[in-house]
């Protein structure tokens, strides 16, 4: 690969970087405040329960307008392959938070905080990956 090709790769890749900080930033500072205001490790987990599904939920409407926007990209264009290539990268990255976010439990050693290690875990990968979603949505 030439120099001209690493730096365009470099780039795109800083720019992509840039665009979920936001989503993580904003995941990290939920996680934090369930740590900061819960006095007992359950009430630690039962508040990032709360921020799961919140951001669950997020996810889903974001994807649903993703998934929307790939089959209509996919009818006027009248190919038949972002839809499917969206599917079939939405199980992988299902695939991948239940492993990761089960690796980072299995991190803490069987220790009363790693259930909540699986669920930071989980609304941190989910809002890295609303980043990149959201930075393919047109109009928004």
């Amino acid at each position: 690969m030439n120099g001209e090709n690493k730096v365009k790769k470099l780039l795109l890749l800083s720019s992509l970087l840039a665009l979920m900080v936001p989503c993580v930033s904003s995941a990290q500072d939920s996680i934090e405040q369930c740590y900061k205001s819960a006095t007992t490790t359950s009430a630690v987990r039962e508040c990032l329960k709360k921020e799961l599904q919140q951001t669950r939920d997020e996810y889903r409407d974001t994807l649903d307008k993703l998934t929307q926007q790939a089959g209509e990209l996919d009818r006027v264009t009248g190919r038949n392959v972002t839809l499917p290539a969206l599917e079939k990268a939405n199980t992988a990255f299902d695939r991948y938070v239940a492993e990761q976010c089960r690796f980072e439990e299995q991190m803490m050693g069987g220790g009363s905080g790693a259930g909540a290690a699986n669920l930071a875990c989980q609304i941190n990968l989910l809002h890295v990956r609303m980043g990149s979603i959201e930075s393919h949505l047109t109009g928004q």
